[in-house]
């Protein structure tokens, strides 16, 4: 039988996988946005997501649908008292507010990032989720850091 690849505009894509979350306990999903940079890089990297099992925490990364249709993974940053939640990705300054829990379609288990398993326990897991979260206002100064980092690496390697 031969291979067939087939391609989907996105966000049909995403209304199969809401079906097909009611179905099967997981389903890969390739990153295809930039905004969860520097943890998820587009082309590279790919998450694992499953239907919620538990309440979300500040932290877990999160597949929502907004109001005008787009589908968003982005992380949790703060569960409000009225039960929604302020969502924000990690390349961002912005934060969002007001997602209620029926617009969240499902969560990461976990992510393979530059080819090597990453979840709940690992460090990098735990640094955006924790760590990352927190400095919130100074992400630009320290992504401009990071950046220079990696280009001084290249010099010397």
């Amino acid at each position: 039988m031969e291979h067939q690849e087939k391609t989907l505009p996105t966000a049909q894509l995403l209304e199969e996988y809401r079906a097909l979350l009611d179905t099967v306990e997981t389903l890969p999903l390739g990153i295809t946005g930039s905004s969860m940079g520097p943890f998820l890089v587009p082309g590279r990297d790919s998450v694992l997501l499953e239907k919620p099992k538990r309440p979300l925490r500040c932290g877990d990364i999160v597949l929502y649908r907004r109001e005008s249709g787009a589908y968003i993974l982005h992380r949790v940053c703060r569960c409000c008292a009225d039960g929604s939640y302020c969502m924000i990705g990690d390349a961002q300054r912005i934060v969002e507010p007001g997602i209620r829990p029926e617009q969240v379609l499902a969560v990461v288990r976990s992510a393979r990032r530059k080819g090597r398993y990453q979840g709940p326990g690992r460090f990098w897991w735990e640094f955006f989720a924790r760590v990352w979260i927190r400095v919130i206002p100074q992400r630009e100064r320290l992504l401009g850091l990071y950046t220079e980092l990696k280009a001084i690496g290249r010099i010397f390697s």
